[in-house]
């Protein structure tokens, strides 16, 4: 191969490992962007383990969270540190990441060779070496960076709305529990009490002062009691479960590990409108919907502007060695022309993309903020129902109690 064709190898190589540089380093951030959105909104810190060092550490944290004791935040913290569901969503950013870096390098060089002989003399063999580079690839390279980049910022958005929702789901679970435990002590009191004026209705009974009618409703009024104490127990063990699973766990949490109590109601509850504003400004699955019409929209662009450049352009050198020992060499240009196929379906396909990924934000607004309306509905309905047995029902039963 001679100078020139040495000299375009070089070139590709080092421009090829250049823009390669440039999308690791935009790749190394991806974690990073995410860790930033979802930590103004109460998780400290997500876990992407890679390694066995990674996992010690990870199970190191999770245990001296464990053994503090379970509270709301720091089940949400084990859940997005512990979650194997969300690890698994996790590798989406891996994914993304290496798109970007296969969307910022150059296509590989097509090299080719071919040797022949003449049929009559010199019978010296012809032997012909081309490198050459798709062209339109090199030039759309930026293109295809920016569009990699959306994508990789779409998944950080879905992955992100993935770690809030699970961290909410876990804070949850704990109150869940917490409250299971609390109805079971008081069923317990109740169901001993129970068996108390059972045993005092059977001496009554035997000492002829209470009917049978009463002593039987007395007997009636313990088993009740007992069910559903026992159905009180199975429920909380589901409830635990459930916990065990969104911590990623293995065996569920004693119920001693489990700390505090129950909080006390806010003073207020926030308004219809502030709930809805707050929902439509603050959900990350809207954020990824609405990347998603960018990235329709750029890709529908590039597709218009393009559709009718030739489908490659191959440029390279090309050097041929001829029978009698002469050289010829020279640049090489191979274009493929978008004659039969001008992108009519590639254009009405992306079309349809954008229609439906602006469909799709609509849609996802209208569900959120019904989604929204429907939270605050059931958060007031808790709320009177709390209400109620605090100032009512419970000084009531206390009463019976004693």
């Amino acid at each position: 191969m001679n100078a020139a064709a040495k000299f375009a190898c070089l070139a590709i190589s080092v421009g090829g490992a250049c823009l390669a540089g440039c999308a690791t380093a935009d790749s190394a951030g991806a974690m990073a962007g995410l860790q930033a959105e979802v930590t103004g909104r109460g998780v400290a810190r997500v876990a992407w383990p890679q390694d066995a060092a990674a996992s010690v550490e990870v199970e190191r944290v999770v245990g001296g969270l464990l053994a503090a004791g379970l509270t709301p935040e720091r089940a949400a913290q084990i859940a997005v540190l512990n979650n194997r569901h969300l690890r698994a969503t996790l590798e989406d950013l891996g994914v993304s990441q290496a798109d970007v870096i296969a969307a910022g390098r150059l296509p590989n060089p097509t090299l080719g060779a071919s040797v022949r002989w003449p049929d009559r003399v010199p019978r010296g063999p012809d032997v012909e070496f081309s490198l050459g580079v798709d062209l339109l690839s090199a030039v759309l390279l930026p293109l295809r960076t920016k569009v990699a980049r959306e994508q990789l910022a779409q998944t950080r958005h879905r992955v992100a709305a993935e770690v809030l929702t699970l961290a909410a789901d876990a804070k949850a679970a704990v109150f869940t529990v917490q409250a299971a435990q609390q109805v079971r002590e008081r069923l317990a009191v109740i169901v001993e009490t129970n068996a108390a004026a059972a045993e005092l209705a059977r001496r009554q009974f035997d000492a002829g002062n209470i009917s049978q009618l009463d002593l039987v409703q007395q007997q009636v009024a313990w088993q009740q009691s007992k069910l559903e104490f026992a159905q009180t127990e199975l429920v909380l063990r589901a409830d635990c479960e459930r916990l065990t699973r969104l911590l990623g766990l293995f065996t569920a949490p004693a119920g001693g590990a489990i700390s505090g109590a129950l909080p006390t109601l806010p003073s207020a509850e926030p308004t219809l409108g502030d709930v809805e504003n707050l929902a439509v400004a603050q959900r990350l699955d809207l954020a990824a919907a609405a990347s998603q019409v960018t990235l329709a929209q750029a890709a529908l662009k590039l597709k218009r502007d393009t559709r009718l450049l030739p489908a490659t352009v191959s440029l390279g050198v090309d050097t041929e060695r001829n029978a009698d020992g002469t050289h010829v060499t020279g640049p090489g240009l191979q274009l493929a022309l978008p004659i039969f196929d001008q992108g009519q379906a590639d254009l009405m396909r992306l079309e349809a993309g954008l229609r439906r990924a602006e469909a799709e934000v609509a849609a996802r607004t209208a569900d959120i903020c019904s989604e929204a309306r429907e939270a605050r509905d059931q958060l007031l309905a808790a709320r009177a129902a709390v209400e109620l047995h605090e100032q009512s029902l419970l000084p009531q039963r206390q009463l019976i109690l004693r």
